[in-house]
């Protein structure tokens, strides 16, 4: 089973029957393994070189800045950022109220991470919301 294999059944229930973001998304490893389960799954990148190989007809890539997004406000169930962090960090106050912003009433952020870089980032910018659970640090941000 493939790393985001388990962890979408770990967040089964904030990605089943849901409309989900993926924020910096990479090879979107994370969206495709999601879209399984999700109602609608869009990702977005800055960088176009990986987006452009992946062929998924049930996942909506775009290129698109986190702290300027098109979407509408009050778009999306859950936004996940997947071993992302690190990449976003000089911009987080403002990706973070952008994503507040395209999340429904109710919805969480979900910033997830297996890698060094990102987990000890995580720990100093979320240590009282971050936990390991298997082998992923997760922390949750409600709307």
């Amino acid at each position: 089973m493939k790393k985001t294999d388990s962890l979408v059944r770990l967040l089964l229930t904030d990605i089943e029957d849901k409309d989900i973001l993926e924020v910096a998304c990479g090879d979107a490893s994370f969206s495709i393994s999601a879209s399984r389960y999700a109602r609608s799954v869009s990702c977005i990148d800055l960088v176009d070189s990986r987006l452009k190989d992946i062929r998924q007809d049930n996942v909506h890539f775009e290129i698109m800045d986190a702290a300027k997004m098109r979407y509408a406000s009050e778009t999306f169930d859950t936004v996940f950022f997947y071993n992302a962090l690190f990449h976003v960090r000089s911009q987080w106050e403002e990706i973070e109220k952008e994503c507040r912003r395209v999340l429904k009433e109710k919805g969480s952020i979900y910033i997830v991470g297996t890698w060094k870089l990102d987990t000890a980032l995580m720990k100093d910018m979320f240590d009282d919301k971050a936990e390991w659970l298997n082998d992923f640090l997760i922390a949750r941000i409600e709307k």
